[in-house]
């Protein structure tokens, strides 16, 4: 079975425990305007300006975002970093894009890497019918599930359609049992207000045993990828937050007995 990524990351420390091997799937069927990997929304490969600078003189060159990969060769791949996931208590995390649009590859790596003993997260939007949810979560360990924001309008115009399948398969997850981190990208003027984290509290409300929340915060680092790929970049010129800008929403968290990662 083939299926498309646009990266792997090694040596990863901040995709779930341990040191990890990080696998970027190809695609993503939302839009959110912060997105700072915009090579991964297509499915098929992208590609992308890479410039060069000599001296004055400035060289351009095009690269090409995106390939296939059997899950044999993925495999060989990913069991290349099986000593650190030891070691580490780490694993492999798959990221995108939207890992779940490619649900059969998804599944059938998940499988190969419980077969070599190899702890398995997968990092999912969650906006996206997956008919094989129930059998992904037999074979995932961990979820990094992202919650953009609570207010359907907000969500609907800053990330694109599917709210309410976000909240039905966090449900669904969170039935079967898997252990779930709640990831929280905070974006000004979308989530970080006192009505956005009031939303984002009562929503979680719904599965109590959801407790372990990581705020994410708000960064520009990708912007120049879109003028690289020829895109428009739809945040302008808003700063990147800090760490010390999460306070007040991390403070909201731990008072209503959230652990903070």
């Amino acid at each position: 079975m083939r299926g498309n990524i646009f990266d792997i990351k090694r040596y990863a420390i901040h995709d779930g425990p341990g040191i990890r091997t990080t696998v970027f799937l190809k695609g993503c069927n939302l839009h959110c305007r912060w997105c700072h990997n915009p090579e991964s929304q297509s499915l098929q490969p992208t590609v992308m300006l890479q410039i060069h600078r000599l001296g004055d003189k400035e060289f351009r060159e095009e690269s090409t975002v995106g390939y296939s990969v059997t899950t044999e060769e993925l495999m060989a791949e990913i069991l290349k970093d099986q000593v650190f996931f030891e070691e580490s208590g780490g694993g492999v995390t798959f990221s995108g894009g939207e890992p779940l649009l490619q649900a059969p590859f998804l599944l059938e790596i998940l499988k190969l890497c419980k077969a070599h003993k190899i702890s398995t997260c997968i990092d999912t939007a969650g906006a996206v019918s997956c008919e094989m949810l129930e059998e992904i979560c037999r074979y995932t360990d961990l979820f990094l599930y992202d919650m953009k924001t609570a207010e359907e309008a907000k969500f609907t115009e800053f990330v694109g359609r599917g709210f309410h399948q976000v909240l039905e398969n966090l449900g669904c997850i969170a039935g079967y049992g898997n252990r779930v981190i709640i990831r929280i990208p905070v974006i000004p003027g979308v989530n970080n207000t006192p009505d956005g984290q009031q939303a984002l509290l009562d929503c979680l409300k719904q599965w109590p045993a959801l407790r372990e929340v990581e705020f994410l915060p708000y960064h520009r680092t990708g912007a120049d990828k879109y003028r690289r790929l020829g895109m428009a970049y739809e945040m302008g010129d808003l700063a990147s937050m800090t760490e010390k800008d999460l306070c007040e929403i991390k403070e909201c968290f731990r008072r209503n007995n959230y652990t903070i990662l």
